[in-house]
């Protein structure tokens, strides 16, 4: 308020002594002003109006960058968006070693109307899954991203919280709610709030972030966010990429090294009977097989981050039977009833580490100790068996090349064979990866 009264004072100053009301009245008569006077008193309004435009107590915020965010966004009604997860990959040459990011994508139109989604999974320019349907609930970042966060700039309850820079870009992170609610764990009123982040450039988002107490807990990247026309949306899904009625179930069961060549159909790549100070401690025949699912439930909240969490950690064990049957489509978890299975698509394992007692059976089960130093090389001529590794191997990286994913896992094509290899490390397994030669 200080800055705004030198202002005022500086463009309107006081009179020395208040005039008499005869002088004040002699001086309000009407007279001629030089050109020169009238350009002054017009600066002198104007440079006010200017003052009043971005006034600190009017929100200079709500006038220049809320309202440009607004425009942004457009109104049309539905909503198109593209999420950048993380759960993206590297693609590393096997040769050179140079690495470029390989994304993971969720492109979505929402039509909050019609309750209706269309949402598209890729990893690079693969699509893992395409599939419409309408939630029981959205998702919370959409619903972020459409009625709340429209609604916020246009009734001037959001407001900007900062300048920041994210991924390299200048932004404006902008509160669009905050409210306290209890947490069941220490029942306690927490504050929870949504932020979007906008260029400073073009003022549409870029990334939406959740908060609790003032700490950021989940982060989404935004690619893509406008407003369409029923006309320019997509709510049509490609039958051969959905995955809707479809289910996949994945195992081993050990077999003798010398049957590795006949469950595959070749002879294998293998790693020698010993890497990196890890014995050959068990061959497996890996399969996995394809069916139709009954039923289908979206999980969602700390059953589905407790879920997600155990699929990236241990890609290959399965999560405790708590949970029942599991899948994961991009960044969404879905719990699936009983299906019925087709044939078996095999493939061949070789576990360098420790295995143990599995404590699941009453035989003497020897299974792998995944919380030892490993390293595990799945390799199939049967493109089918596509998801080793709890990853989905529809992206294919170029021959010669790998591509690292969560959880320790990179996949790669090599003379005809589709190989996984999971590792303790990501050097682990660049370095298993051009270890590799022909079984002896």
């Amino acid at each position: 308020m200080n800055d705004v009264k030198e202002t005022l004072d500086r463009l309107v100053p006081e009179p020395a002594t208040m005039s008499n009301w005869d002088a004040v009245l002699r001086e309000a008569r009407p007279r001629r002003r030089s050109p020169i006077l009238q350009l002054a008193v017009a600066t002198t309004v104007a440079a006010l109006a200017a003052l009043f435009v971005v006034a600190p107590w009017k929100g200079s915020g709500r006038v220049g960058i809320l309202d440009r965010a607004l425009a942004a966004v457009g109104d049309g009604p539905v909503v198109h968006v593209v999420f950048r997860g993380d759960w993206g990959g590297t693609l590393v040459d096997l040769k050179t070693g140079e690495r470029k990011p390989v994304y993971g994508e969720n492109e979505i139109w929402y039509d909050e109307s019609r309750n209706l989604v269309h949402e598209i999974s890729r990893f690079g320019e693969a699509v893992d899954s395409d599939e419409v349907y309408s939630p029981l609930k959205p998702e919370s970042e959409l619903t972020a991203l459409t009625r709340e966060y429209r609604q916020a700039l246009e009734n001037g309850t959001a407001h900007v919280t900062g300048k920041d820079t994210f991924d390299g870009n200048t932004v404006y992170w902008v509160t669009i709610r905050r409210l306290m609610l209890p947490d069941v764990a220490d029942r306690r009123d927490h504050e929870f709030a949504e932020e979007v982040a906008v260029s400073a450039e073009t003022y549409k988002p870029v990334a939406i972030r959740a908060l609790r107490d003032r700490r950021v807990f989940d982060t989404q990247r935004v690619v893509k966010l406008e407003t369409v026309d029923l006309s320019q949306a997509s709510f049509t899904k490609d039958p051969e990429a959905s995955p809707d009625g479809r289910a996949m179930m994945e195992g081993s069961d050990p077999i003798v090294l010398d049957g590795a060549p006949d469950v595959l159909g070749r002879n294998p790549l293998w790693l020698g009977r010993e890497y990196a100070r890890l014995p050959l401690a068990q061959a497996q025949e890996a399969f996995s097989r394809t069916g139709s699912v009954p039923v289908r439930r979206l999980v969602t909240g700390a059953r589905a981050g407790e879920i997600r969490n155990c699929l990236r950690d241990r890609p290959t064990h399965s999560c405790p039977r708590t949970m029942g049957a599991i899948e994961q489509r991009g960044a969404k978890i879905y719990e699936v009833g009983h299906s019925e299975f087709g044939p078996r698509h095999t493939g061949v394992t070789f576990f360098y580490g420790t295995v143990g007692d599995n404590p699941d059976t009453f035989a003497k089960d020897l299974v792998p100790v995944w919380d030892e130093p490993h390293v595990v090389v799945t390799e199939t001529t049967d493109r089918e068996l596509r998801t080793l590794g709890g990853r989905s191997m529809n992206y294919l990286p170029p021959e010669g090349s790998i591509v690292l994913l969560p959880g320790r896992s990179g996949s790669f094509v090599r003379d005809g064979l589709y190989i996984t290899i999971l590792a303790t490390t990501d050097e682990l397994i660049l370095d298993a990866a051009r270890a590799l030669r022909p079984m002896s």
